[in-house]
């Protein structure tokens, strides 16, 4: 038994560790990163380019972890995570290295920060169930594990793990049975798996090969599985038609506002001329050579009458 436990205990440390290889696979060798901190309101999942310095975090991270340098590690993630508070694999691989170190509790808090950021971000859960089973908290354990389950259902090592509580923490060997008859399921390859199935069926009581429920479970949930995929595709396809629309109504925009510009054009060529204004300057040159007759005139009246007074005069003159 302690043997089993010591196996089930690697099995589950470097599965971790594998873990933490499939988080990286959304930041190494790629430009772009996938990250359910930027998943649109539709569920799909916004490829984003990545902010500067991220990818070389992630890629630096997981080199100290996987030649277990967990100390620097720690260092490392906990700087990342305040650089880059907005992306749950930064936590998660945060709580992996606290784990390693036999840090539990602030393991759990970093989980629950990545959980709280996207709630359908599923590595989150299964860690959380490890550590709180460690923490000796199996009914929370069970828990998250279903949680995890019901996140990724095809995620074998949630089952595995659920198995390993029932049956190494609980006693509950019929129901550890079962758990890993379905984690079987889906590691139909594993031969270790497959001899601790039958061993503990025989200890239990149980038949070796699978019972109908477990065809049945597996029945549904394939259909399960195909229902998700046509639903993440018909999102997807919704989310690349609105895209389409948007650009093709800015297109429309364009195309109206260079039609509306060149009719503009046309009607400014076919119309008449409109008399124009007369120029402020020839205005006033009219209005002083007018002022100028209007002077010159009534000069002439003044001398005219100046003549008269004259001529009135002079008759006065003779006169007397």
């Amino acid at each position: 038994m302690t043997n089993r436990k010591n196996q089930q205990f690697m099995w589950i440390r470097f599965a971790s560790l594998a873990l933490v290889v499939l988080l990286a696979a959304c930041a190494s060798n790629k430009p772009v990163l996938t990250d359910s901190a930027l998943e649109g309101a539709d569920g799909v999942d916004v490829v984003t380019p990545l902010p500067e310095g991220l990818e070389e975090a992630y890629t630096d991270g997981l080199s100290l972890m996987e030649d277990e340098r967990f100390e620097e590690a720690l260092a490392h993630w906990q700087g990342v995570s305040t650089q880059f508070p907005g992306y749950p694999g930064v936590w998660v691989n945060l709580g992996l290295t606290q784990w390693q170190l036999m840090q539990p509790e602030d393991a759990l808090q970093s989980y629950e920060q990545s959980i709280s950021l996207d709630e359908e971000y599923c590595p989150p859960y299964g860690l959380s169930g490890i550590v709180l089973r460690d923490l000796g908290r199996f009914e929370d354990a069970e828990t998250a594990y279903l949680s995890a389950i019901d996140c990724d259902p095809q995620y074998a090592m949630n089952y595995y793990n659920l198995g390993i509580l029932k049956d190494l923490y609980r006693n509950d060997l019929v129901a550890a049975l079962s758990w890993y008859r379905k984690a079987r399921r889906l590691m139909p390859d594993d031969e270790k798996l497959n001899i601790w199935v039958i061993d503990l069926a025989r200890r239990s009581g149980e038949p070796e090969d699978d019972p109908e429920e477990i065809d049945v479970w597996q029945a549904e949930l394939e259909a399960l599985i195909r229902k998700r995929e046509a639903e993440a595709a018909a999102a997807r396809a919704a989310q690349l038609a609105a895209q389409a629309n948007q650009t093709d109504g800015v297109e429309v925009v364009a195309e109206n506002q260079a039609e509306g510009q060149i009719e503009g054009e046309s009607v400014a060529e076919s119309q008449p001329e409109e008399p124009t204004e007369p120029d402020a300057t020839e205005a006033g040159t009219d209005e002083l050579n007018e002022t100028v007759e209007q002077t010159e005139a009534a000069a002439d009246t003044t001398n005219e009458g100046d003549a008269s007074i004259e001529g009135e005069a002079s008759d006065r003159e003779g006169a007397e």
